[in-house]
């Protein structure tokens, strides 16, 4: 073998050395996003769960029903607890909003989001709740939840405790 077929020999192993570890490169990096999205919505549910527990809690449970029931009848406190509350929902909902815009949140989890916003959108608690807010979010944002808004008819007279006692009726009835 002469020098020159030595040479031609150790580039073409060279070249597939390169294409190896590119496509090496490349499943490197798609598990790396992955696991990045993976990390990214278990966060947001994490987040979503722990302001879940802390609305549980007795008092702000109460002030929950009520606001999100639209009850004129609330105290300046209660006021400012159901702002604060609908503060941090909306943050987090920014949040995922930037998320989604960054490429960075999946259709499949920006939907359910989406979804999540009309439902809360459609009770006068938390639509007065923006009203007031508004101001405090980005161009982009607020054109979006109003925009989710729009396609979101207000509930009238929402009744989740009837409503839970039907569907647990029902399941009792269906078993």
């Amino acid at each position: 073998m002469t020098l020159e077929e030595i040479f031609y020999a150790s580039q073409s192993v060279a070249s597939i050395a390169v294409v190896c570890s590119l496509i090496y490169l490349g499943l490197q990096v798609r598990a790396a996003d992955r696991s990045q999205r993976a990390i990214m919505q278990q966060g947001r549910a994490d987040r979503a769960s722990k302001a879940s527990l802390t609305i549980a809690g007795t008092e702000l449970a109460r002030i929950w029903e009520k606001a999100m029931a639209g009850d004129p009848i609330l105290t300046r406190e209660e006021v400012t607890q159901w702002l604060l509350i609908c503060r941090a929902a909306f943050l987090s909902g920014e949040d995922s909003f930037l998320q989604y815009q960054a490429g960075a949140l999946d259709q499949t989890a920006f939907d359910s989001y989406c979804a999540g916003v009309r439902s809360f959108m459609s009770r006068a608690g938390f639509r007065a709740a923006w009203r007031l807010s508004a101001a405090q979010f980005g161009k982009d944002f607020g054109e979006f939840v109003d925009a989710q808004i729009a396609a979101a008819p207000i509930s009238q007279n929402v009744d989740t405790y009837t409503l839970w006692q039907n569907a647990l009726q029902a399941q009792k009835g269906g078993c």
